[in-house]
């Protein structure tokens, strides 16, 4: 008797005590029963839907090069990477989202445009067995709908950058902050890190904040008119990536100020850029955004296809960088993006 890889996942869905499993085996005598994929401990190929982003910058490309590295056939896996057709439309992921939930794909992998407008789908997956796996970003949506949420914590590596400006300016500052895309659950939270850090310190006076979409140009055009309409009265800039901190460098030095000395810029992400600029002292502050947990996803998709328990978030660890040295030291190490 052959079981179907879905068909099997069901089975294990129901198998509290293990007794379908094992009278699958009896009636199998062999491995295609019980084959969810070398990655699940049989011979077929588990197939992965990857609803993903799609190129945005060094972060993005790195985290979605990592999961591609991952998930290879030599793993087990068939990797099915459907990118959104620009980093913000939804309704393309939706519609991969849709798509891979009616082949019968094994398991998805979500990285959401936008937190919002994902429950339906979700709901689809669970009613089709298929377990749903987040990276990176969360859904405004119900957590049984979805295995886990595999990311750093946003929260704390943007309240690292909170803590440090607190050292760096102990009266205060005029700040403005360069937010990547509006509707982000890693937006929200990387300001709500940011100002808990903050908070109750005196002397800290919010300039203002705007999108830059996590892009080196816009983030150089928004801090040029910021600059120019508080006649250079800007202490300090929070830019929630390392491409609009950046650009935010370049609109410093444009105004005929020195980065660094007039203006201190803090990101998050810790490309290879980011710790180049902050070699240079362009930057005064970078927070590692690790990209890097491929290994951390196959674990849980092997996890979830087994109907073992998975942690509800998975936090990946993340480093920071606050000077020149640190800056050139993780690049002596490879830590760059």
């Amino acid at each position: 008797m052959h079981i179907t890889k879905r068909g099997f996942r069901g089975l294990l869905t129901l198998a509290a005590t293990g007794a379908l499993v094992a009278g699958l085996s009896a009636c199998s005598g062999g491995a295609d029963a019980g084959s969810t994929g070398d990655a699940a401990g049989g011979d077929d190929v588990v197939t992965v839907g990857f609803v993903a982003v799609g190129p945005e910058g060094g972060w993005r490309n790195a985290n979605e090069q990592a999961i591609k590295d991952a998930f290879t056939k030599d793993a087990g896996f068939d990797l099915k990477y459907a990118p959104a057709a620009s980093p913000s439309d939804q309704k393309s992921q939706l519609d991969a989202f849709s798509t891979f939930v009616n082949d019968e794909v094994d398991v998805i992998l979500l990285t959401a445009t936008e937190a919002s407008g994902w429950e339906d789908e979700l709901k689809k997956a669970k009613e089709a067995e298929i377990p749903v796996i987040l990276l990176d970003r969360g859904v405004d949506a119900p957590s049984d709908l979805y295995v886990t949420r595999i990311a750093p914590d946003n929260t704390q590596v943007a309240k690292s950058v909170g803590e440090w400006a607190v050292t760096a300016f102990p009266q205060g500052a005029n700040y403005f902050v360069l937010e990547g895309v509006p509707g982000l659950s890693v937006v929200n939270e990387r300001n709500e890190g940011f100002d808990s850090a903050i908070a109750g310190k005196s002397g800290w006076n919010k300039v203002g904040a705007q999108t830059a979409n996590w892009k080196t140009d816009e983030g150089k055009s928004v801090i040029e008119t910021v600059l120019k309409a508080n006649n250079n009265d800007i202490q300090f800039i929070f830019a929630q990536n390392d491409e609009m901190g950046i650009g935010a460098a370049q609109a410093v030095t444009a105004a005929g100020l020195k980065p660094g000395t007039d203006v201190k810029i803090a990101t998050i992400d810790g490309t290879k850029g980011a710790l180049e600029a902050l070699a240079k002292g362009d930057l005064s502050f970078v927070a590692q955004y690790n990209p890097f947990f491929g290994t951390d996803a196959v674990d849980a998709v092997k996890k979830a296809l087994a109907g073992e328990s998975v942690d509800s978030t998975i936090i990946v660890k993340s480093a920071t960088f606050d000077s020149p040295e640190a800056g050139q030291k993780a690049l002596d190490e490879g830590l760059g993006f």
